[in-house]
């Protein structure tokens, strides 16, 4: 039942699962002055842990087992890890980054937290990336895709830029009630989202297994990466007009024309008051959907019915969105599929209807601004069926689930 979180028009992320790695016993890490070095490692456990054991079992092993041949200390940054199913960070990755990067400090002195930048990646550190996903149960590598996570699998990999090879990867179980899907207040705010390139590069990484190249395009987007960092970070710190020109500077970067780029782009111009800016960027998202024959903007309704959300202040937008949204799949030429999705809770016949509903009600709003496309879309509602989250929280952390995708495709004639 879809209880006034965001609807999303957006196509599910489907990614394969991340293969188990081989062991290998890394060298026996030392201890250094005021700081006890931890034992060596053991692969996690497969029960499901409490998220901070389990995130300090997986640090320890991942840093601990890895096969570098090089003498330490070694340079390390974190490239922020993410939700698998969304390709973005939650409240429970971002808790990740923190955590490993405070074990790394604390318990392994043969590493170096550096930042990441584009300063500190000109050294060729490791970098570690991780995700999260929920499974059928702990200690399974099977994804749950129809019902809620009976346990949350989190993995991590070390990649080495001096040798372009992954060097470690290993995999802990993690207990459901203490994952918080919730979105970060980048993509919380974000107005699209899709299972974008970058997202797909990155997960490929952490399919890799020791011995195993890193993903080429993840790391010709490196850069951009770095960037897209340091400008989300002055993004919700408030200091927008640095995370603009962060932005800008991203875009400009190898594979740095991407989804966060532009989400970044709009929502700067917003936040700084320049409304004819904000919306050119979103123009620029629409097109970004269009030419990927993906679409996904994010719309939030009132609970259990298909008007939206009456605050100026989160719908406001709204109008110029599906003006920009009709305009250009106009004269893209573009038909669309409209379908709604709703969350895993609620009768099955009435998240049929309402997933309809809302489609329809979508499909509506864009032939009033373009009303040549009322031969060009077509809704279907698909209920609870697809859900990329699955639990059942009816809050902002499965927004996912609640969701109406728009897919271009091809005009068919005669």
């Amino acid at each position: 039942m879809t209880w006034g979180a965001p609807v999303l028009l957006a196509l599910g992320l489907a990614l394969s699962a991340c293969a188990t790695p081989p062991a290998a016993d890394g060298p026996a890490p030392t201890a250094s002055a005021g700081r006890p070095a931890p034992p060596q490692a053991p692969k996690p456990p497969k029960e499901a842990q409490p998220l901070d054991a389990a995130v300090l079992s997986l640090a320890d092993a991942v840093l601990a087992r890895a096969e570098i041949s090089r003498p330490g200390p070694h340079e390390l940054v974190i490239d922020p890890l993410i939700d698998r199913a969304s390709g973005t960070e939650t409240a429970t990755t971002r808790a990740m980054s923190r955590r490993i990067a405070s074990v790394v400090r604390e318990r392994h002195p043969s590493y170096r937290v550096q930042p990441f930048t584009l300063a500190s990646l000109e050294s060729k550190p490791l970098v570690l990336l991780g995700a999260i996903t929920g499974v059928v149960e702990a200690g399974s590598l099977t994804n749950s895709t129809d019902k809620a996570p009976a346990a949350y699998r989190i993995w991590a990999v070390l990649a080495d830029l001096s040798t372009g090879k992954v060097v470690a990867h290993e995999t802990a179980w993690v207990r459901p009630d203490e994952v918080d899907t919730t979105p970060t207040a980048f993509n919380r705010d974000s107005p699209t989202w899709l299972d974008d390139p970058a997202a797909a590069a990155y997960l490929r990484v952490c399919a890799g297994n020791p011995g195993d190249a890193i993903d080429a395009a993840w790391l010709d987007g490196l850069k951009a990466e770095a960037l897209i960092t340091q400008a989300t970070t002055a993004y919700e710190a408030g200091r927008y007009a640095q995370a603009k020109t962060l932005y800008a500077n991203a875009k400009a970067a190898p594979k740095g024309a991407q989804l966060r780029t532009l989400n970044g782009q709009y929502l700067t111009a917003s936040a700084l008051g320049q409304p004819q800016e904000a919306e050119r960027a979103f123009g620029q998202l629409v097109d970004y959907g269009l030419e990927r024959k993906r679409l996904a903007v994010k719309f939030l309704f009132r609970p259990g019915v298909i008007e939206f959300w009456p605050d100026p202040a989160i719908s406001g937008p709204y109008d110029m969105w599906l003006r920009q949204i009709a305009s250009r799949t106009s004269a893209d030429d573009a038909c669309l599929d409209v379908s709604g999705h709703a969350s895993t809770t609620g009768a099955a016949s009435w998240n049929d209807r309402l997933s309809l509903m809302r489609a329809q009600a979508i499909r509506t709003r864009l032939v009033g601004e373009q009303p040549g496309l009322g031969a060009r879309l077509k809704t279907e509602g698909f209920g609870a069926s697809r859900p990329l989250v699955g639990t059942g929280r009816d809050d902002a952390t499965d927004a996912l689930d609640r969701r109406v995708e728009f897919e271009p495709r091809e005009c068919r004639t005669g």
